[in-house]
C-alpha cells in the first residue's frame, strides 16, 4: 500500500476498497465483537463534537461509555507529576485509577545486559506483567521511552490508549518535529 502517493482519495472520497477486503474488515468489526467500542469512539466526535474536548475530557468520557470502573496509568518517571494530575481528574469523574511507574522492580541495566553499566532503569516488560495482573479495564500511556514503549506493547494484554509521547527536544509535543 501506498496511501501517501494516492492522488485520488477514493477511500474516503467515495468509499473505495482500494486492498478488496472490506467484506472481510467488517465481518471481524461485527463478528469480532468491536461495534460497541467502535460506536463510543464515534461519539465522541459526532454530531460537532470534534474538537470540543480535550484528549482528557474524551478519555473520560469514552471509559464511561465503555462501562470501563478502573484505569490503569502507565507512567514514565519524570511525568510522575502529570500522572498523579491525571489520577486526580480521573478519581474525580468517578473512576478507579492504579497506577504503574517505569521504574517497576527496581532493576538495574546491568541486571538485563552486561554492556549497560547504569543503576535502575525502565523496565517495560515488568510494567507490562504487572498492568497484565491488575484490575484494571484500560491503559493509559504516558511518556514511556522509545524502544521501551516497543517492549511494553509487545508484552501488554490489555486494551490501551497514549495520552503522551516522550519527546524532550519538542516538549512532548513530537508532531513539531514536522
Amino acid at each position: 500500500m501506498n496511501c501517501l502517493g494516492c492522488n485520488e482519495k477514493n477511500c474516503k472520497l467515495k468509499a473505495k476498497d482500494c486492498n478488496l477486503r472490506r467484506n472481510e474488515i467488517i465481518t471481524e468489526y461485527i463478528e469480532g465483537g468491536s461495534v460497541p467500542l467502535y460506536e463510543n469512539a464515534d461519539k465522541l466526535v459526532a454530531g460537532g463534537r470534534a474538537g470540543k474536548l480535550s484528549r482528557v475530557e474524551e478519555l473520560i468520557e469514552f471509559s464511561h461509555l465503555q462501562g470501563y470502573e478502573s484505569l490503569g496509568i502507565a507512567y514514565c518517571f519524570s511525568m510522575e507529576k502529570e500522572a498523579v494530575r491525571l489520577r486526580q481528574l480521573l478519581t474525580e469523574s468517578g473512576l478507579k485509577v492504579q497506577s504503574f511507574r517505569c521504574t517497576i522492580n527496581g532493576i538495574k541495566e546491568s541486571d538485563i545486559s552486561c554492556k549497560l553499566t547504569g543503576g535502575v532503569n525502565c523496565n517495560p516488560i515488568g510494567q507490562a506483567e504487572a498492568i497484565n495482573s491488575s484490575s484494571a479495564d484500560l491503559i493509559i500511556e504516558m511518556g514511556l521511552c522509545l524502544g521501551h514503549d516497543i517492549l511494553f506493547h509487545q508484552y501488554l494484554k490489555k486494551p490501551f490508549t497514549v495520552l503522551a509521547v516522550k519527546d524532550r527536544v519538542h516538549n512532548h509535543a513530537p508532531l513539531k518535529a514536522l
